[in-house]
């Protein structure tokens, strides 16, 4: 951490720097111009300066010293303080203001905390910005590719978003996504399943109701419209929705408004919608189970997702996040040996990516706490599709020497099989175990020997 003290009495800046200085990298200066020439070269975590020195008040410092660094944190001391300029001070931008002399553990104690609080925002800035940088979407396939630059371009758009795909192919996920990377960040992103209640229910639940609507409606109740006033609604598998509310909606999309079951007031409608389906809208059009005019204002922006087999470039790095979260949802120290990898990677997963979390989170049940999970653990849907090139490790037993040896025969094959593959060449051979070629060269020797 970078620190400068700014006084004009040589004494006690000299004195401030030895109690610091021990902690953290402290510069000194006897004005508060020369701070500013200082702080327009170098970059500081923390300023503390004196408020009454020659040519520039210390208010008057912070204020400029807050238009040069924006990120650097003030604390100003004064031997003449009063309420009003303690005041003055917060509202300039300092984060402490104390009066001299000052004990100094306590002088310590005042910057440990602003440093700490200064940590503290940093950390929540890094959280929120990992958020807003498509974190959520893992591999790096063009499909992905496709997905992040779709996502960029209509975040946003006001006209609603059509995710297309298979189920479990990750459009709740999208969804958030493009509300996380939008100007409405701040404010609620609302989901509802249009095929997890039945007609009556899911009116009620878009747009609310009034007491006494029907039978059961003690109280008045806000729909998701309402709810996620300023943010988004998702509506997931929008191909289900009935008919009859078809038209409703396509009213509030048209008309910004709505009104709530067995109400006369009109409700302004301030949300971005985006809506998902697995089935073919356009086919449903044509069968009379899906709203022509609603499906044209929803197909304003669409993005199909692609299935997981058409994406298995992505399966390595996803089968480590997934699992990495399962082992700690399951406080398992397990880990997933090369030769079941290679068997999820061989799958077609017909789930997609729900279908993958979930095998991950019965492999981390089931599995043992520590050591290797056992290929024989997999559904019997799965390890049906073994390659035949697949060397099973053995199950994780007590004896530590069997579990060296069926190790290290693991290790021979592993790099038999590179070996083959690479027809001898070292160099190639050690790239696909992604290992260095000295490693390898030992490993060759030690199993020659």
């Amino acid at each position: 951490m970078q620190i400068l003290i700014v006084d004009d009495e040589v004494h006690l800046r000299n004195s401030l720097a030895a109690v610091l200085s021990g902690t953290y990298q402290v510069q000194t200066c006897e004005s508060g111009t020369a701070a500013l020439e200082l702080l327009k070269k170098s970059s500081f975590d923390l300023v503390i300066t004196d408020h009454q020195m020659p040519g520039m008040t210390g208010l008057e410092f912070i204020k400029k010293g807050k238009d040069v660094s924006p990120e650097t944190s003030f604390m100003m001391m004064t031997a003449f303080g009063d309420v009003n300029q303690a005041v003055q001070a917060i509202q300039l931008g300092a984060e402490d203001y104390f009066l001299k002399p000052i004990e100094i553990p306590e002088f310590e104690h005042r910057v440990q905390r602003v440093l700490d609080m200064r940590k503290w925002r940093a950390r929540l800035s890094v959280e929120k910005d990992n958020q807003k940088n498509h974190t959520r979407l893992l591999g790096n396939s063009q499909s992905v590719h496709n997905a992040k630059a779709f996502i960029d371009k209509v975040a946003d758009a006001p006209a609603p978003v059509l995710l297309l795909g298979p189920s479990g192919t990750g459009k709740e996920v999208m969804a958030k996504s493009i509300h996380e990377l939008s100007s409405r960040a701040d404010m609620p992103f609302v989901g509802i399943n249009c095929a997890s209640l039945n007609e009556n229910l899911i009116e009620s639940e878009l747009f609310g109701h009034e007491k006494g609507a029907f039978t059961g409606a003690v109280s008045s109740k806000s729909g998701k419209f309402e709810l996620a006033r300023g943010g988004t609604l998702f509506l997931d598998e929008i191909g289900e929705l009935p008919l009859s509310l078809q038209a409703k909606l396509l009213r509030v999309l048209q008309e910004k408004e709505f009104t709530r079951l067995g109400g006369v007031k009109t409700i302004k409608s301030e949300v971005r919608v985006i809506a998902a389906t697995h089935r073919d809208l356009k086919a449903m059009t044509h069968d009379g189970r899906f709203r022509e005019d609603l499906f044209f204002r929803l197909n304003v922006l669409n993005f199909n997702l692609s299935t997981l087999a058409e994406r298995k470039e992505d399966l390595p790095e996803m089968i480590e996040f997934f699992w990495q979260k399962a082992r700690m949802n399951s406080n398992s120290k397990a880990q997933l040996p090369d030769d079941l990898v290679a068997v999820l990677c061989a799958y077609s997963f017909p789930g997609n990516i729900r279908e993958l979390q979930n095998i991950l989170e019965r492999l981390a049940v089931l599995g043992p706490r520590q050591g290797f999970v056992p290929t024989s653990l997999l559904p019997p849907e799965i390890s049906g599709s073994m390659p035949a090139n697949v060397i099973t490790l053995p199950a994780v037993t007590d004896d530590s020497r069997g579990l060296d040896e069926s190790l290290e025969h693991l290790e021979r094959k592993l790099i038999e099989n590179a070996m083959a593959k690479a027809h001898g060449n070292q160099t190639q051979a050690a790239a696909i175990l992604k290992i260095s070629r000295g490693t390898l060269q030992y490993k060759l020797k030690k199993f020659a020997a």
